[in-house]
């Protein structure tokens, strides 16, 4: 059982080491190697170039998207204009968060469950000393 089991964790691990190995990759044809250091350094420039043209255009359209966004946020009307619904909001939310996270909301529930369980009839504890409940007792405890 125990070598069937290593045989198990064995075969687990060796397929998934054969799972992560990278495909092996198709034989690239050879580039024609340019000539002189000048050549090389203006296609290096055009890969720079083309590289950093994309980049600044993403940016561009990100920049311009988010002022959008910016400008349609500043036209909308503020909803809280006075004072007073200011502090009704906050109270409400402050109220809010106590009651949810803090012992307040277990104390609420505590007092609750005591209300309701006074109110329960309490079970009467027999007297051990008397002899009926002793012969009682003894009748329940023999088979």
């Amino acid at each position: 059982m125990n070598k069937l089991l290593i045989a198990l964790i064995a075969g687990t691990f060796a397929s998934v080491a054969a799972a992560q190995t990278a495909a092996p990759a198709a034989p690239a044809a050879p580039a024609a190697a340019p000539a002189t250091k000048a050549e090389v350094r203006k296609e290096k420039q055009a890969t720079v170039e083309s590289t950093t043209k994309a980049a600044t255009a993403q940016e561009v359209t990100k920049d311009a998207a988010g002022s959008a966004a910016a400008a349609k946020t500043k036209a909308a009307p503020k909803q809280l204009t006075d004072k007073g619904s200011k502090q009704k909001a906050v109270a409400s939310t402050t109220e809010a968060a106590a009651m949810a996270n803090t012992t307040a909301a277990d104390a609420a529930k505590a007092k609750a469950n005591v209300a309701a369980t006074k109110n329960d009839p309490k079970a009467v504890k027999p007297d051990m000393k008397s002899p009926e409940t002793q012969k009682a007792m003894q009748k329940a405890a023999t088979p």
